[in-house]
């Protein structure tokens, strides 16, 4: 008889069917990105990573994954990047290009940037071309999509 009054809570406490309480706190992913969210011309600035001081100030125009970018500090220069979509953000990088800003070093940028709306914000890094396992320098970006 002792037995079973031993097995017997643990018996009970194996039967019972409790389904948890739902996560209140549980949020809804966000929306993934379409290729519509991306195209357009962005512009918007660049500040080293731990800075505010503007180092650049940008035009991008993107479609189909690709983008054309220019620099106010580098007229007449453009950049051509690819980008791809990864659920809400997207990831690009420019083809191999002489930084004016760097004394011509042959760079490439790679970002990481979310829209949300008409406005972008992102982190990136610029590369030497010849060594991309190099980081120049490390930044943010915030931008603004125009209609």
């Amino acid at each position: 008889m002792r037995r079973y009054l031993l097995v017997l809570p643990f018996l009970i406490a194996c039967a019972r069917n409790d389904t948890p309480a739902a996560d209140s706190a549980a949020v809804a992913a966000p929306a993934a990105l379409t290729d519509t969210d991306v195209s357009g011309t962005w512009t918007g600035t660049l500040m080293p990573e731990g800075s505010d001081s503007v180092v650049a100030h940008w035009t991008q125009v993107c479609a189909a994954g690709a983008c054309r970018g220019t620099s106010q500090e580098a007229p007449g220069d453009t950049t051509v990047a690819s980008y791809t979509i990864a659920g809400d953000s997207v990831m690009g990088s420019t083809q191999p290009y002489a930084d004016k800003q760097m004394g011509g070093a042959m760079v490439v940028d790679h970002w990481v940037a979310r829209p949300v709306g008409n406005q972008v914000a992102g982190t990136g890094m610029i590369t030497l071309a010849a060594r991309p396992d190099s980081v120049l320098m490390r930044y943010r970006l915030a931008g603004t999509k125009t209609p």
